[in-house]
């Protein structure tokens, strides 16, 4: 093997990069020229000349139709008439005079296998000067569209306009040719095709490299955060041998670092199977999700050695546990600003609605609860509070911050006793029953709103006490810390607040009859699938002809 391929990242790696770039190179180019242009235009027509018109030069036109290359054999026979009525009314009436001119004539232009169609290999170009008519038709193995048959007739009306029988016999031909080998005859869905196929390409060659992008990304993520985890793994177990597992909140974060040894661990493994990408192998298939899989989960097991950390500090009151305290108010803090929103909410659908209705006791409370986290702050520091007390005082906040909007959002519902405040009050009981206002899609937004200060962020995923956003919820043994691996509370205030803003809104619709007015129909127009005019009705060859 080169030593190429070697820094390219291997055989397999620089065959499945090569495979990719052919397809790309086969859609993007091959396939448009193929469907737009097809190869191999070498054949010279068979060429023979039925001047029943007396219009043609003979020599001239002969030399100039076998010059024309066509995709396969052609017998390419040219036919011109005056027995035809030019003020016939009947738009088949050319068909027919070619049609009679073959059965008398020619009956070589008949298929010998079916002889209601043109034979194989025949293409006949048609012109009645007098009657100023033009057509064209084919045998059953070179038959095109009728839209490709008109394309071929207007190539030659310019010319048969001015009397120039021979060059617009000759544009026909052309046209003909251009026309006949396609693997799609119709110019409009060969350019669908092509574009389609150049799409396919360009969209190939972007997932490729798009790919290629977020996997070197991902991986160097991953490296960030196991770097980071592996250079505090020492500290990271001594800080957990300081939290006091005598202690609920201890336990569940102790509980969350022995599910983050096993998966430090695995995170190792993963990391040597994951090896060191180079050059192609960036392209190969999987690599991407394999390395935001690795980048999830050592991001994951870096939140976790963030809250172990900051359990440490703050339940033994070590270095950094204030800040650690301001990232736990967080979630009850977003959820107090929730809760007034709701009151904001309630206070105007009320008065939309002709209710009395009255939120100023709602709001006192949340007043009142905000002082109080102030004070728990304060006692914090004189140490009258202890940190367990302190996110034991959190969690029974949240939980009252939870069934005070549930119980605010029904109470306002139940005051419109109008039949739509009922049903609106039913709407949102239903809701309620099946879990939809608890058990929303949204999680905490990791910020709330001060008055003063706008907003304040704080990161939920590295809260102590555990939320809808924590990471190793799956950790065993949580269930048997008294907390709960997701308590009921854990979710944020903002789903009891849509549910309620959905309820309150909701207008029933007006009943509506169904109906339509309209027709349904066909049409169709004539030309040349078989003789439609001829005596015997019976002939269906393919062509078809119009006037000039």
């Amino acid at each position: 093997m080169s030593d190429l391929i070697i820094r390219w990242g291997g055989l397999r790696a620089v065959a499945a990069l090569t495979v990719k770039s052919l397809l790309i190179v086969v859609l993007g180019v091959f396939v448009p020229l193929y469907v737009l242009d097809p190869f191999g235009a070498t054949y010279a027509p068979a060429v023979e000349i039925h001047d029943e018109a007396d219009a043609l030069n003979d020599d001239a036109l002969r030399p100039a139709l076998e010059d024309i290359g066509f995709r396969r054999d052609i017998r390419l026979a040219v036919f011109t008439t005056n027995d035809v009525d030019r003020y016939a009314e009947s738009d088949t009436v050319f068909n027919d005079a070619v049609l009679d001119y073959a059965l008398e004539h020619e009956p070589s232009w008949i298929s010998t296998a079916d002889p209601d169609v043109w034979a194989d290999g025949l293409v006949i170009l048609a012109v009645s000067p007098r009657g100023r008519w033009v057509g064209c038709y084919f045998g059953e193995d070179v038959k095109v569209d009728l839209r490709t048959q008109q394309n071929i007739q207007d190539a030659a009306k310019g010319s048969f306009r001015m009397a120039r029988w021979e060059a617009g016999l000759e544009a026909m031909a052309q046209r003909t040719a251009d026309s006949l080998g396609r693997p799609i005859a119709s110019t409009e869905m060969a350019l669908y095709v092509a574009f389609m196929s150049l799409a396919a390409a360009l969209t190939l060659l972007a997932w490729m490299f798009w790919s290629r992008h977020e996997a070197r990304d991902a991986y160097r993520q991953a490296r960030r955060h196991f770097t980071r985890i592996t250079t505090d793994y020492d500290a990271t177990q001594i800080r957990a041998g300081t939290i006091p597992a005598d202690d609920a909140h201890g336990a569940q974060v102790l509980a969350r670092f022995a599910w983050f040894e096993e998966r430090y661990a695995g995170l190792v493994r993963m990391f040597r199977d994951f090896g060191s990408p180079r050059g192609a192998q960036w392209f190969m298939g999987g690599r991407r999700r394999h390395a935001q899989k690795l980048a999830d989960s050592a991001t994951e097991l870096d939140k976790v050695d963030d809250v172990i950390a900051a359990a440490s500090a703050f339940l033994t009151f070590g270095p950094g546990w204030d800040k650690a305290w301001e990232n736990e108010k967080g979630p009850v803090r977003e959820d107090l600003a929730s809760y007034a929103e709701l009151c904001t909410y309630v206070a105007e659908s009320t008065r939309l609605a002709n209710v009395s209705f009255d939120v100023e006791s709602d709001r006192a409370w949340i007043r009142s609860r905000e002082d109080r986290l102030a004070a728990m702050t304060f006692d914090l520091v004189l140490r009258r509070l202890t940190p367990s007390a302190a996110l034991s005082e959190l969690d029974t906040i949240a939980a009252d911050v939870h069934h005070r909007c549930e119980t605010l959002a029904r109470r306002a519902l139940a005051a419109d006793t109008s039949s739509l405040g009922r049903e609106r009050l039913s709407r949102y009981e239903d809701d309620r029953r099946s879990g939809v206002h608890r058990s929303g899609e949204s999680d905490y937004q990791g910020w709330w709103s001060a008055s003063l200060s706008g907003r304040v962020y704080y990161n939920p995923a590295t809260t102590i006490r555990i939320n809808s956003k924590s990471v190793g919820l799956r950790a065993p043994g949580l269930s048997a810390s008294g907390v709960g691996p997701v308590p009921r509370f854990s979710r944020p205030v903002a789903n009891l607040v849509t549910g309620y803003s959905r309820a309150s809104t909701y207008t029933p619709p007006f009943a509506s009859g169904d109906g339509s007015l309209g027709f349904s129909g066909s049409g169709s127009s004539s030309h040349f699938s078989g003789g439609g005019g001829h005596s015997g009705g019976g002939f269906h060859g393919s062509g078809s002809s119009s006037r000039f």
